[in-house]
């Protein structure tokens, strides 16, 4: 529910390198979280952040042919206001081109966040509400940086800047990207929490599954035998994986890995069998 304002500097840096490197205005890039956090947008609808990106980025002299949407949302199961905004610069030296990504959207916690500076930290103001720093945190700072690139000239490597939808749902908008708007980075940074001197070069995959048993209705006092009820197989199935080793803590030979049940839903009334369970 918090997230620490930006550092005057990059962590673990050689003196001599930050003594060169350009000073980024802090106030600035502390407005810009604020801003991005106040800003709802949970998955699929991350049209409004869309917008506030495209007019701070337009407003310090990005190109407009240079922001380009994708069609991403068309093809993620869950639809959307968006797709994924990607923001290409040629290079003003020469050198591989660099892909920096965040993600835009949030968990429905964090609609009508209200963030507030307490001395070095950003929290919420409701304790009912998430502050929604995953993942702005990480969308104000590689536009922070663009703008910093773009308004004071830096010099810089050729640079792609991909401003992410759906990750908190199945990572649909990484997934779903327009690899052809990117220009074939050779190196990518994507910024999603964590502290500024740790970096993680590596990850676990995910599967997300969606099963739907179907059962047999029947009144349930009357005549419950001429029904299959679906919460029962479901019972039996989820107590299988518990006690096969399949759910929680997976290890299995010499693999090992996580699972869980996020969500159960059926049945229509108490004197039914269910016939339906997802």
């Amino acid at each position: 529910m918090k997230t620490p304002l930006p550092p005057a500097a990059s962590c673990g840096l050689a003196s001599h390198v930050l003594a060169a490197a350009p000073e980024p205005n802090l106030t600035r890039a502390e407005q810009l979280v604020l801003e991005l956090l106040s800003l709802e947008g949970t998955s699929g609808q991350e049209g409004a952040v869309v917008e506030f990106l495209r007019q701070k980025l337009l407003a310090a002299g990005a190109p407009p042919h240079a922001l380009q949407t994708d069609q991403a949302h068309r093809h993620s199961p869950l639809g959307g206001q968006t797709g994924n905004l990607i923001l290409s610069l040629p290079g003003t030296q020469r050198g591989p081109r660099r892909l920096l990504t965040a993600h835009m959207d949030t968990v429905p916690l964090c609609v009508g966040a209200q963030p507030r500076v307490v001395g070095d930290l950003v929290r919420s103001a409701d304790r009912r509400t998430g502050l929604g720093a995953d993942d702005r945190a990480g969308v104000a700072t590689i536009l922070a940086a663009a703008l910093e690139i773009l308004e004071r000239g830096l010099p810089h490597p050729p640079l792609t800047f991909g401003w992410l939808i759906q990750e908190e749902v199945g990572l649909w908008g990484a997934r779903l990207v327009s690899k052809a708007l990117l220009g074939r980075p050779a190196m990518g940074f994507n910024w999603d929490g964590g502290a500024c001197e740790k970096v993680t070069i590596g990850a676990t995959g995910a599967y997300r599954l969606r099963i739907e048993i179907q059962g047999l209705a029947s009144h349930a006092g009357v005549c419950p035998e001429q029904g299959v009820s679906a919460i029962a197989i479901a019972g039996l199935a989820i107590s299988e994986l518990t006690q096969g080793g399949w759910h929680g803590r997976v290890v299995q030979g010499r693999h090992e890995g996580t699972s869980n049940i996020g969500q159960i839903g059926g049945g229509r009334a108490t004197n039914v069998v269910a016939d339906q369970v997802i």
